[in-house]
């Protein structure tokens, strides 16, 4: 890494998917450049996509340490990534927000939500389909030491998201995945009245079921993902069976098999806690819905016009 690079990440993580809202699921390992499919941060949005490329940067340095060598072409290949996104899936989701945003002014069903889901695992798809030739040059470089640092900054992740959403204790686990879910819930509808919140706390049952689950992929995406590092730095294979490798992992993970039913109960658990919340709101809060996706359509949209993202320092 180079010693003039700096990173100063906000309080918050520095870009938030309001998309998470609708259940979207990230492929693991892939957030350097799903990044970029986020549509909001620091609560603004435009910032965090302008910085975008310095933000991608920065996870890819964290986790594996980016060499001299190996710093132009990732930056390059960051650079790449954005000037795609926004000419080829800013329009989309630009799209996706309008047609949300005339859904929440109104009654939700389980079918919107699903349909936002999907939108969002396609648009996932894609991007990490356009940067599969980019992501096979960089692991074809991943020393044994870099992905021993991947695989600790996973482990770092995983103990901090086990003592904040796996406590020994079953209430305290709920409270620390209902206060995660009312922060989603408030960023697009406002506060929440005690009554409201009360509600959703008591509809969370089934979706508390399902966190063992969850954790349970969540590690073993990672070390799938380690294991294709592992084998591409042992083995030195083609290029061309790197970018197969990825794109059977993204299959695999896309398309579950029949016997991770408890994930897709887990998945459908979210699904109904999003439509409860949608349904609990005043007109007031719709409005406010509105409001905000309304914003988030206009800053897609300013971005769009914009010649790009900036270019980090060099």
């Amino acid at each position: 890494m180079r010693g003039d690079f700096s990173m100063a990440p906000c309080a918050r993580p520095p870009v938030v998917s309001v998309f998470h809202i609708w259940r979207r699921r990230i492929f693991a390992g892939f957030a350097a450049f799903t990044v970029v499919l986020a549509l909001g941060g620091c609560n603004a949005m435009k910032l965090g996509y302008q910085q975008g490329d310095r933000l991608a940067y920065w996870w890819v340095d964290r986790y594996v340490d980016v060499t001299d060598d190996q710093e132009p072409p990732t930056r390059e290949a960051i650079a790449r990534f954005f000037s795609w996104h926004r000419r080829a899936q800013l329009p989309e989701i630009a799209n996706v927000l309008t047609r949300v945003k005339s859904e929440v002014a109104g009654p939700v069903d389980a079918s919107m939500v699903r349909h936002a889901r999907e939108d969002t695992q396609r648009l996932g798809r894609q991007a990490f389909e356009n940067a599969i030739p980019d992501l096979a040059d960089l692991m074809l470089t991943l020393t044994p030491e870099q992905i021993q640092r991947m695989e600790s900054k996973f482990n770092e992740s995983n103990a901090k998201y086990r003592k904040e959403f796996l406590k020994s204790d079953p209430q305290a686990r709920s409270n620390a995945r209902f206060d995660k879910v009312m922060d989603y819930a408030k960023l697009v509808y406002g506060k929440f009245s005690d009554d409201q919140a009360q509600k959703i706390r008591a509809a969370m049952g089934p979706y508390m079921q399902g966190a063992d689950a969850r954790y349970a992929e969540r590690v073993k995406r990672q070390q799938e993902w380690l294991g294709i590092a592992r084998e591409v730095s042992t083995t030195h294979p083609p290029k061309s069976q790197v970018e197969d490798m990825l794109r059977k992992y993204a299959d695999h993970w896309q398309r579950p098999a029949a016997e991770r039913a408890q994930i897709r109960q887990a998945n459908e658990a979210g699904v109904d806690l999003t439509v409860t919340i949608a349904n609990l709101t005043t007109p007031e809060q719709k409005a406010h819905a509105v409001d905000r996706f309304q914003k988030w359509i206009d800053d897609t949209r300013s971005l769009m016009r914009e010649a790009g993202p900036s270019q980090a320092s060099k």
